[in-house]
């Protein structure tokens, strides 16, 4: 199977896609910049989620905020780590192992630096974007140590920086049914809107725990880069901590779900 693309393999083209997209919660277009606030999240926690079909569990996604602050430069960053990997019984099959890092800056909640290390069937490949804010650039390093540098819009994010970002920019509880929300990012070299639309309010089980939540439309700018273009939707957790609580994509039978199954929280 060396060579074998992913998008050949929806299962798996859409472990990648939560990692990437399905946990993100948006930033109001409508609502000004503000002066930075406190994080939605804390030093330590730690996310995990399970990707299914019905019973059937193919993979895994987790999300950590490091325990320390490091430095980029002047700036002291969370370091918040991304993994995503197949179950074992799926790993003789199509074997993924990906590891996706973000430095935010913990003043501005802005990325300073991400990094992405893809291990799927027999490719692998490992790249760097570095950010700077001030200048409105980002300089890409490919698997082969060449840069590029992309002009990049003021408050730009990388997609896990916007999760975070977002968790701690808008107000659950003034979201009103309808209003759209979105967030210029920058991946592989380009720059994309990511916008989610509210949908409703509502009581959502997920892994036997029973949570108030918002539930959103995912829209991706340029879709064709992650899904063939399905219907996404999420549930984020109407209370402080905004927790992303489910992904879900239909299939021709039945549906694609990422669950949130545990969580944990340092502070």
């Amino acid at each position: 199977m060396k060579g074998m693309k992913t998008a050949q393999y929806p299962v798996f083209a859409w472990l990648r896609m939560v990692l990437l997209f399905g946990l993100w919660g948006g930033l109001s277009a409508a609502q000004p910049m503000q002066a930075p606030i406190r994080p939605a999240f804390g030093w330590g926690e730690y996310m995990k989620f399970r990707v299914h079909y019905g019973f059937v569990t193919a993979g895994y996604v987790s999300l950590q905020v490091q325990e320390e602050p490091v430095m980029v430069g002047s700036h002291p960053c969370y370091h918040i780590v991304g993994l995503g990997w197949t179950h074992p019984g799926f790993d003789w099959f199509y074997r993924i192992r990906d590891r996706y890092e973000t430095y935010m800056d913990t003043t501005e909640l802005l990325t300073r630096r991400f990094n992405r290390h893809i291990v799927e069937g027999g490719f692998e490949s490992y790249t760097e974007t570095h950010f700077d804010q001030a200048a409105g650039q980002a300089r890409y390093i490919d698997h082969k140590k060449r840069e590029r540098f992309f002009e990049v819009p003021a408050g730009i994010q990388d997609v896990i920086s916007a999760f975070y970002y977002a968790r701690s920019r808008y107000d659950a509880h003034s979201l009103q049914i309808g209003d759209r929300i979105s967030l210029r990012n920058f991946l592989d070299r380009k720059t994309f809107q990511l916008e989610a639309k509210l949908l409703s309010r509502e009581q959502i089980k997920v892994e036997g725990v029973t949570y108030s939540a918002l539930k959103f439309d995912l829209l991706i700018e340029e879709a064709g880069m992650i899904t063939d273009g399905s219907t996404i939707q999420f549930w984020i957790s109407e209370d402080e901590q905004k927790l992303p609580l489910r992904i879900e994509s239909d299939l021709m039978i039945g549906s694609l779900k990422a669950d949130l199954m545990e969580v944990r929280r340092m502070e």
